[in-house]
């Protein structure tokens, strides 16, 4: 994209990028950990009766829009604004929208329709919310440099987790510890994302971009065997991401004694508070996180200055070594410890994977944002399968050490499509000589003979 050229990249947009992302990863726990319990009180207030299928089919209904991001993908890299660009539009417009619905919503909500309001208005939430992060991820493709991809890819996607894993639990600790009103804290974060869309402005984006040729674009992208391996590897690379995190704070809360555990059945023991499990839960998350955003930062340098592919295979070292760890018996500070260092492998890997997904998503400059939301379809769906998978092993054996077995074992399946993988495709080195050998070959065929 020759008007990229022309755009110097500024570090600093890094930290206005990450707090969009922390954000968005915000909503979808604030729907996954406080709505359900928000739900609950509101109807039993009225004496009606709401089951956990029913809310928990609520919030598969309301994070809906996140499963067609390959459409949002389609919008931003074909639609703009002329002077204005391609990607703020798809930013600032449905991110404020989402934080309308946020801010209006206590006004609206009752204990009589707060089914169909948290529905309604959920779903709009979550498609502002997709729509942005799919054209976010499309405006780094854009402007940022290759060396530093891994970088900015890194850093946003460690906030973005920390708010996806940490914002519930500690939002819960806010209302539960401080009484802070729930109606309060959905206003807040409806202002703040107001602003934080805004942030955006500041970013200089190419007002100039190549044709988008849609349907040739998305047929290259279903039949390239190199796109199948890089799926294949974003599907097996998120394996255990639905699944680890459950597992951590479950199992350092049973040895900690607030939890006891019976094959695979659960329960809180009298002496345990709710107040207590919603403080102790916050504070594991609260450290896996920090886990996290380190391992993404670290991992995002590594993979720029050092190597992709040894970036990913220290990633992988160090979940598996953390995970191993988990099963030997220690005291419960020491598995804190140990959960940190899973949430920092669990940052390095998701940071190298984004430096190896968009340097392939940069093969396809005018629909860089369809690809790179292509691709995280199918984490998706190895975060669904990772799910099932590990939740039935540990259904049937109902034991943490083989869960934990398990979990490592299929922490590495990824290693398999990405050895596939050629690494001049994403190796920034090597990718960069490839690129000057292609450019001096066509400067000599298209030179004139004497």
């Amino acid at each position: 994209m020759p008007e990229n050229q022309s755009i110097e990249f500024k570090r600093y947009w890094i930290y206005f990028f990450s707090i969009n992302y922390l954000f968005q990863g915000l909503v979808t726990s604030i729907f996954a950990v406080i709505m359900p319990i928000y739900m609950l009180i509101l109807i039993s207030s009225i004496g009606a009766e709401i089951t956990a299928s029913d809310i928990a089919f609520i919030v598969s209904i309301v994070l809906m829009p996140w499963a067609i991001k390959v459409i949002f993908g389609i919008l931003s890299d074909r639609f703009g604004i002329k002077n204005f660009g391609r990607r703020k539009p798809w930013i600032i417009i449905p991110v404020c929208v989402s934080g309308l619905m946020w801010i209006i919503l206590p006004f609206l909500i009752t204990p009589y329709n707060v089914v169909f309001i948290i529905t309604l208005i959920g779903i709009i939430i979550s498609t502002g919310v997709a729509i942005g992060d799919t054209a976010l991820d499309g405006l780094i493709l854009d402007v940022c440099p290759r060396e530093q991809l891994g970088r900015a890819q890194g850093t946003c996607w460690g906030f973005r987790s920390v708010g996806q894993i940490a914002g519930g639990p500690l939002l819960a600790f806010l209302i539960v510890s401080l009484s802070i009103e729930v109606n309060f804290l959905f206003i807040m974060v409806g202002i703040l994302m107001i602003i934080s869309s805004f942030l955006i402005l500041v970013v200089k984006e190419p007002k100039i971009y190549e044709r988008v040729m849609i349907v040739q674009n998305l047929k290259n992208m279903l039949t390239q065997k190199k796109d199948w391996k890089m799926y294949l590897f974003a599907i097996f690379n998120a394996f255990i991401d639905g699944v680890i995190l459950i597992f951590i704070s479950l199992y350092i809360l049973i040895q900690m004694g607030y939890i006891a555990s019976e094959g695979a059945s659960l329960e809180l023991l009298e002496t345990t508070t709710e107040t207590r499990l919603y403080v102790l839960q916050a504070n594991i998350t609260f450290i896996v996180g920090i886990g996290i955003i380190i391992g993404s930062i670290i991992g995002g340098v590594y993979s720029d200055i050092k190597s992709r592919r040894y970036s990913v295979y220290l990633a992988l070292i160090i979940t598996t070594v953390a995970l191993i760890f988990m099963i030997i018996p220690m005291v419960w500070f020491i598995l804190l410890l140990i959960a940190c260092f899973t949430g920092l492998g669990m940052g390095w890997r998701h940071s190298s994977y984004s430096a190896v997904l968009g340097e392939l998503a940069k093969r396809y400059p005018e629909m860089d944002s369809t690809y790179f939301s292509l691709a995280n379809s199918f984490v998706n769906v190895g975060t669904v399968l990772g799910l099932s998978v590990i939740g039935l092993i540990f259904e049937q054996t109902g034991s943490f050490i083989i869960g934990f077995l398990a979990m490592a074992l299929f922490n590495n399946l990824g290693l398999l499509p990405f050895l596939l993988l050629k690494s001049e495709d994403y190796e920034l080195k090597k990718r960069a000589k490839t690129l000057k050998e292609s450019s001096t070959s066509a400067t000599e065929i298209l030179k004139p003979e004497p």
